[in-house]
């Protein structure tokens, strides 16, 4: 099968979340025998010169606004381009402004509708025939532009797109409608029009095939909440024969326990916790990752804070000091230095793996969190998830029980069980999944083995959902 895929990150360069898991599907693409063409932005602030081996020798032009620009091959495959034009890509930002406060660029719809008509011109011009157009969060624009400036080449090749987070729409103007590619007619509240502007994600679904959210409790939640306000939820009904999830896999060479996983964990707490200042003593120690989508989670935790207190746990918290929670945390770690502790919020895989393999627990609430990977990453590092009940299988990868497992007819050593799943996100009802969890942990060591056992034999490889993504292209016809 041969792929086209567009990028508005440099997914063979950046380090961003969003750059590694668009790079992680596109190479696992390649492992299963796929021909990827891949594009991104030629970011100067943020990709090295070494990443960009060569410049293909002539300028490009594209046909939207039929400016000009150069492609750069990437070191790393010769099939992974970067769109360079400095006018759109040489600021200091991605997305954004970040002096003095971070503030949309007011052209990302001419930035990334370019982007989109980019690629597609190297791809005319490269003549690379795709059977299947891919496509990721800001770059949707693609598959309007299929339908318009480049239908001669492109008709009948299906795409499809696939939202890491709609919490990032932008919107223009109606006077840019023919300006980034939109066939007028879809400017209505069945289509593209947003309380009178243009939706870049409302276009970028209704002019794909095939819409991709990152699992399916993400789905689940974009169908059940108006998360975007104004009738979002309604259009995304109007959609939703295209929509599917494909659940995001992670690199199980960075996420894995040995076999020794007991005293391997048990090492790793002892380590977390000398450099936290914490006691080392037999009690339960619960991570939790209070990041810009967890707002939740910090309320929740500071509503049960008295009785966590009190209770036989430590609490490791990653957190920014910018975090509006963060003075809030600060001031509750002074008085109790034995009971919780603040470390500094990173995004870092090895940071994060440290963290997670030393915990006994992951506390994270927050259903917004799309693809679900910090749970997968948790368990894999034998950190049982503590949450609420996403969609009609709390997890994908879950089987939760919701009362305590001491009773005559509980097979210890049969269960399934590997995660602790409130049937709501209430304060009340996490805590007592917490009061499970530190029961358990105290009493019952073997059964707590056993959990552990369980979540760390999870799997959701990348390859996996790569494979998952392959069927789904292969099956999408216009």
């Amino acid at each position: 099968m041969k792929i086209l895929v567009i990028c508005s990150e440099n997914y063979a360069a950046n380090d961003s979340p969003f750059a590694r898991a668009v790079g992680c599907i596109v190479s696992a693409y390649r492992r299963w025998g796929a021909k990827v063409l891949g594009f991104s932005p030629f970011y100067a602030q943020f990709t090295s010169d070494s990443n960009s081996s060569s410049r293909i020798g002539r300028k490009f032009v594209e046909k939207l606004g039929h400016k000009e620009y150069f492609a750069l091959r990437s070191s790393g495959s010769e099939d992974d381009f970067f769109i360079q034009y400095a006018e759109y890509f040489g600021r200091a930002g991605i997305y954004s402004d970040p002096n003095p406060v971070e503030k949309a660029y007011s052209d990302n719809h001419l930035r990334f509708s370019f982007l989109a008509s980019a690629a597609l011109t190297c791809c005319m011009e490269m003549d690379f025939k795709p059977d299947a157009i891919h496509v990721h969060d800001w770059s949707g624009l693609a598959g309007a532009l299929t339908k318009t400036k480049y239908k001669n080449y492109f008709a009948n090749i299906p795409v499809v797109l696939t939202l890491h987070n709609t919490r990032y729409d932008y919107y223009c103007n109606p006077d840019d409608i023919l300006s980034i590619g939109l066939p007028p007619q879809g400017f209505d509240i069945d289509g593209y029009e947003f309380w009178g502007k243009v939706s870049m994600l409302k276009a970028a679904i209704l002019y794909s095939d095939k819409v991709v959210f990152t699992s399916s409790s993400y789905l689940s939640l974009m169908l059940s909440t108006d998360l975007q306000g104004g009738g979002m939820r309604g259009f995304l009904e109007s959609q939703k024969l295209k929509l599917c999830s494909i659940q995001s896999g992670i690199d199980y060479a960075s996420w894995n326990l040995p076999k020794e996983a007991n005293e391997f964990k048990k090492q790793k707490k002892n380590e977390l916790r000398t450099e936290l200042g914490l006691e080392a003593n037999s009690s339960l120690l619960i991570y939790s990752h209070l990041d810009s989508n967890s707002g939740n989670t910090a309320q929740i935790i500071s509503t049960i804070l008295a009785n966590l207190l009190n209770m036989d746990l430590q609490l490791a918290i990653g957190i920014s000091d910018s975090n509006a929670n963060f003075p809030y945390f600060a001031a509750i770690q002074e008085k109790h230095p034995d009971k919780i502790a603040l470390l500094s919020l990173s995004e870092n895989d090895e940071s994060l793996y440290r963290r997670l393999v030393a915990s006994d627990a992951l506390l994270l609430t927050d259903s917004s969190e799309p693809s679900l990977s910090l749970f997968l990453k948790a368990s894999a590092a034998g950190s049982l998830p503590i949450s609420n009940k996403r969609s009609q299988k709390p997890f994908l990868y879950s089987i939760p029980y919701e009362k305590l497992p001491y009773e005559s007819h509980f097979d210890e050593l049969n269960t399934k069980v590997n995660s602790f799943v409130a049937a709501e996100s209430s304060p009340d009802m996490i805590l007592e999944q917490i009061r499970f969890a530190e029961q358990i942990f105290r009493e019952n060591k073997s059964l707590w083995s056993k959990l552990v056992s369980n979540a760390s034999s999870i799997r959701m490889s990348w390859d996996d959902t790569a494979k998952n993504y392959l069927l789904l292209l292969g099956s999408t016809s216009l």
